[in-house]
């Protein structure tokens, strides 16, 4: 399950109706971006590895792609 803070912010951003979805899509992107980060620290050892990374990548995804984007690739090779 993803942190709580991930989910409200998701619910934030996608429920701001003062963003455009170019804004939304902006925002959302800084939170995969983040997510990411925390995924790639795990694996190199620089944060205690957390099993649910993978959920807040998923969430984040899965916003994006209700505002017709999609996401980026999380390949090996990304991290």
């Amino acid at each position: 399950m993803p942190e709580p803070g991930v989910n409200e912010a998701i619910a934030s951003v996608l429920g701001d109706a003062s963003l455009s979805r170019q804004s939304k899509v902006a925002k959302l992107r800084q939170l995969e971006a983040d997510a990411l980060a925390k995924q790639r620290g795990g694996t190199e050892g620089l944060e205690p590895d957390r099993p649910d990374d993978g959920e807040e990548l998923r969430a984040i995804e899965r916003a994006l792609m209700s505002l017709g984007e999609t996401a980026v690739d999380q390949g090996p090779a990304s991290l």
